[in-house]
């Protein structure tokens, strides 16, 4: 004990009959404890907000070449599923027609509640009943006396509309609306010509479209538009019939969009709802031009915060991508910012078209040619015309890496003991120049 007696030569001590007390020591100190405290406790404040902030580090981004999940659940108030078509095409070339396999759709009522089962049931057996009669005239052979019906549009009591030409001209001479002609008249049916127009639109339902479609990693876009996308001569095409523009009601309520895993911070668009004004007529084309910044997410705490424990339950194919590595697990995702335009379809168009449908022949192409856009375009949509809603986006080539600036715990106790010591130095000082002007100290 006494060589560590020795080693005290940092902390000498003063017997108690040489010290001196005095009020403004006991000032000082009071002083000083207070300080210290207010000071320990902003600094712990300041230890912990520090590792509650996070830092950003943009990198060249490695991703390209990678295939892309987008994430969508969208509902379509005013449209029913059997004229929901979701395509896909990017610039490289690639193309997907009527996207179904990873997206379910949803039968809503006008209100938006889901259609009972009953319901569809009775809709899938008219459907079937129908297509039973068509294979039924299909099957049946003519006799050699064979009158073809017109309908009520002969001009003599013994005319007979032989082919569906015939039968369509007879209408257009009583200036009778002739479309509905293709899907029901036998001598259409006979001659396939059902099969070449574009299908009518169904009213009065609704339908919610929800799922995943995989994508490359390079610009493009999707859409759900009028008609049924084909291909054609390297075009993406969408037949339709122009009369039924007005029945395709484009209003929609995004409840999520995202790009990749995660669906809290990195989903820009949830709960975006456009409706079409009376204003602006039953339809138009919605456009989102949508920038995808490809982003990291490092560290647990991190991805927390990017996807709860309930979304996780909910989705749990959005975090297939997360890496587990400890503390230093990472999330690749994307994040995004988007603007966004509504081009109405102006009545004029209606009128013109609705003119050139009169050739039944026509309708189909001229409604085609007038929504058409190709892969090499597909960042502007060519023609307004084309109601719908499109997803156009690009990747930028940079990405974000972001994670917790997390500082030790060390420093907050170095930084608390140095906090310690220099007030007490500090008020030392001061205390002393207070009790001893002139270098003597006072009595008592």
């Amino acid at each position: 004990s006494s060589v560590v007696k020795q080693l005290d030569f940092m902390f000498p001590k003063v017997e108690s009959e040489f010290k001196v007390q005095t009020d403004h020591g006991g000032m000082a100190t009071m002083i000083a404890l207070v300080m210290i405290a207010l000071l320990s406790l902003a600094e712990v404040a300041t230890w912990v907000s520090q590792n509650q902030s996070t830092s950003e580090h943009i990198n060249v981004s490695t991703t390209l070449g990678k295939r892309m999940r987008i994430n969508m659940n969208i509902t379509f108030p005013s449209m029913a599923c059997e004229d929901l078509h979701v395509d896909a095409m990017d610039v490289a070339g690639d193309s997907q027609i009527d996207v179904e396999d990873t997206l379910v759709k949803k039968p809503l009522r006008p209100d938006g509640s889901p259609r009972s089962a009953e319901e569809i049931r009775v809709e899938t057996n008219s459907h079937r009943s129908d297509q039973e009669k068509k294979e039924k005239i299909l099957k049946e052979k003519l006799p050699e006396n064979y009158c073809g019906p017109c309908f009520g549009a002969q001009e003599e009591d013994d005319q007979c509309c032989q082919t569906c030409d015939e039968l369509l001209e007879a209408y257009k001479k009583k200036r009778w609306k002739s479309t509905l002609l293709m899907y029901t008249a036998e001598q259409c049916i006979r001659e396939g010509r059902d099969k070449k127009e574009p299908k009518r639109m169904t009213k009065g339902q609704g339908c919610n479209l929800s799922g995943y479609m995989t994508v490359n990693r390079v610009a493009g876009n999707f859409h759900i538009a009028m008609g049924e996308g084909i291909e054609r001569d390297g075009r993406h095409i969408h037949t339709f019939l122009p009369e039924d523009a007005p029945n395709f009601n484009a209003s929609h309520v995004i409840h999520q969009l995202s790009f990749g895993p995660g669906e809290e911070e990195a989903a820009a668009m949830n709960g975006v709802t456009k409706i079409v004004k009376d204003e602006h007529g039953t339809t138009g084309l919605f456009q989102y031009f949508i920038k995808v910044v490809p982003t990291t997410y490092r560290g647990k705490d991190m991805i927390a915060r990017v996807g709860t424990e309930k979304s996780a339950q909910a989705l749990p194919s959005l975090f297939e991508e997360v890496e587990d590595q400890g503390d230093d697990t990472v999330l690749e995702t994307n994040r995004y910012f988007f603007t966004e335009r509504f081009r109405p379809l102006m009545k004029e168009f209606l009128k013109d078209d609705h003119a050139e449908e009169d050739d039944p022949k026509k309708a189909g192409v001229n409604a085609g040619h007038k929504g058409t856009h190709s892969n090499q375009d597909h960042h502007h949509v060519q023609n307004a015309i084309l109601p719908g809603v499109f997803f156009i986006y690009e990747i930028y080539p940079f990405a974000v890496e972001i994670k917790t600036a997390a500082v030790p715990f060390t420093h907050l106790l170095i930084r608390l003991m140095a906090t310690i010591g220099g007030v007490f130095t500090v008020v030392s000082w001061v205390e002393a120049a207070l009790c001893a002007p002139g270098g003597k100290r006072r009595g008592r």
